[in-house]
């Protein structure tokens, strides 16, 4: 009987120790770094994932207990969801925030919309950006902008060439068709 209490109380003390551990593995994952941000919204045609990784601590958008202010008015803002990598390689979505640049360049705010499975002091309130992370989004944001420009650009090309091919067949086959009846055009 001693034996079976005594394993019983190992077994239990085992589980509360990897109870803690993960508990403390899930708020360490709470708070960054993620493995990668989908950034949709705004002007943005596509959603886009990022994995820059000056933009994925949990603080990188916003030094949240230093920055909270009253609701600002804002204009066009960016949904951004923030994931963590699992052991299986898939993501797992941990927390979603609206980004808003400010025209000018003058900085931007941060609505902190929350965990999406539980709840932090931030969740529901407003706060600037950082300095750092307003630049690496209007960086992130003006490479976006030049993506889509040279993917147009690709398109043009592209359109124009089967363009030309279709309306040179055309020519030379219509032209043929003409020699062959004996009329020029």
């Amino acid at each position: 009987m001693k034996k079976k209490l005594q394993f019983l109380n190992m077994f239990m003390a085992a589980m509360l120790t990897l109870g803690l551990l993960f508990a403390s593995a899930q708020m360490v994952m709470a708070k960054g770094p993620f493995d990668k941000l989908v950034v949709s919204g705004g002007d943005l045609e596509t959603e886009i994932d990022v994995t820059d990784p000056s933009l994925l601590e949990f603080f990188s958008f916003s030094d949240f207990p230093n920055s909270k202010v009253q609701e600002p008015n804002v204009g066009i803002g960016y949904t951004i969801t923030r994931y963590g990598q699992l052991e299986d390689g898939t993501y797992k979505a941990w927390d979603m925030l609206h980004y808003y640049p400010q025209s000018g360049g003058s900085g931007g705010y941060v609505y902190y919309d929350g965990l999406l499975n539980g709840s932090s002091e931030y969740d529901g309130n407003w706060f600037t950006a950082s300095p750092e992370g307003d630049a690496a989004f209007r960086s992130l944001l003006t490479a976006q902008e030049a993506t889509a420009r040279a993917d147009f650009g690709l398109l043009l090309i592209a359109v124009a060439l089967v363009l030309a091919f279709t309306g040179g067949t055309w020519y030379l086959v219509r032209r043929r068709l003409i020699k062959g009846t004996g009329l020029l055009i």
